[in-house]
C-alpha cells in the first residue's frame, strides 16, 4: 500500500507543480485533526491523520485537499483561450454581459446600466467565489466566465458549474473549449466524482452545450432558485461523472 500511496502522492505533487505550487504531504498518526492544510505562500503541506483516515480512502481525502489548494489558483491554456481566476480588474470586461438582458439573468440576476456601487458589490461577490475569467489568448481580452460551487447534498464529491459568454463572442465554440478543459482538470486530474449543471428550460443553446460536453439529463428542479428578473425559477439539471479507471 505504501508503494501505491507514493504513486498517488507523486501524481498530485506533479499536478500542483504545473500550477507553480509546491505540495508536501504528511500521512501519519497524531495530528489533532483528520485533515489540515498548512500554507506557506506558494508552498502547502497537507496533513492527513492515519489514525482516522484508512489507506483505502487516502486518495479521496488527498484529492479533496489538493482541489482546495489548486482550484483557487488554477490557470489553463487552450488553443484559443486562457482560463484564470477572476480579478477585480475584470470588472469593465464583465460589464459586457452584466449589462445585457439575455446574459444578465443567467449570472448576475440583474441588468446593470452603470458601473455603480451596486455593480461594484456584485464584483466583490464574484471575487469571493470560485470564479474564472475566460480570455482570448491572442488579445488577452476577457470574453466570459465560469463559476464553480460546492455541492453538499450528494453522496459523492460534487461541484456545480455555471458559465457565461459575452454576447459578441457566442457561437464560436469558446464555451465548449473552456468548459472541456476545466471539466478534464476536475474529473480526470483532480479526482472529483461528479459535476452538475443547471440551465433554464428555454435556454436551448446551453442545454445543447451540456449534452455536447457529455452531460446526462437528470431532471427538472422545480423553483430551483430565486431570480430577481424571473422570480422562482425552474432549472433543468444535468450531471457528468468521473470516468471509470479504464477511461482515464
Amino acid at each position: 500500500m505504501t508503494h501505491l500511496r507514493n504513486a498517488v502522492d507523486e501524481k498530485y505533487r506533479t499536478r500542483a507543480l504545473k500550477q507553480g505550487i509546491e505540495l508536501k504531504i504528511a500521512y501519519q498518526p497524531g495530528f489533532p485533526k483528520a485533515q489540515k492544510i498548512v500554507a506557506h505562500d506558494r508552498s502547502f503541506t497537507i496533513q492527513l491523520n492515519s489514525d482516522v483516515i484508512d489507506e483505502a480512502d487516502y486518495e479521496t481525502y488527498l484529492s479533496y485537499n489538493v482541489r482546495k489548494i489548486v482550484l483557487p489558483q488554477l490557470r489553463l491554456e487552450m488553443d484559443r483561450l486562457v482560463l484564470r481566476p477572476f480579478g477585480r480588474d475584470d470588472a469593465e470586461a464583465y460589464f459586457a454581459f452584466c449589462s445585457d438582458w439575455e446574459n444578465a439573468w443567467m449570472d448576475s440576476g440583474e441588468v446593470y446600466s452603470h458601473m455603480d456601487d451596486g455593480y461594484a458589490r456584485l464584483m466583490d461577490s464574484f471575487a469571493d467565489q470560485l470564479r474564472y475569467s475566460i480570455l482570448l489568448k491572442e488579445s488577452n481580452h476577457v470574453i466570459g466566465t465560469i463559476h464553480l460551487m460546492d455541492v453538499t447534498d450528494r453522496a459523492v464529491e460534487t461541484m456545480e458549474i455555471g458559465y457565461n459568454i459575452a454576447p459578441r463572442y457566442k457561437r464560436h465554440g469558446y464555451a465548449f473549449e473552456a468548459l472541456s478543459a476545466l471539466l478534464h482538470e476536475l474529473l480526470w486530474e483532480l479526482n472529483l466524482d461528479m459535476v452538475i449543471a443547471g440551465a433554464f428550460p428555454d435556454n436551448v443553446p446551453s442545454l445543447a452545450l451540456l449534452e455536447k460536453l457529455g452531460f446526462q439529463y437528470e431532471g427538472l428542479r422545480h423553483k430551483a432558485f430565486w431570480n430577481p428578473m424571473r422570480g422562482p425559477t425552474d432549472l433543468k439539471y444535468y450531471y457528468l461523472e468521473k470516468p471509470s479507471a479504464h477511461e482515464v
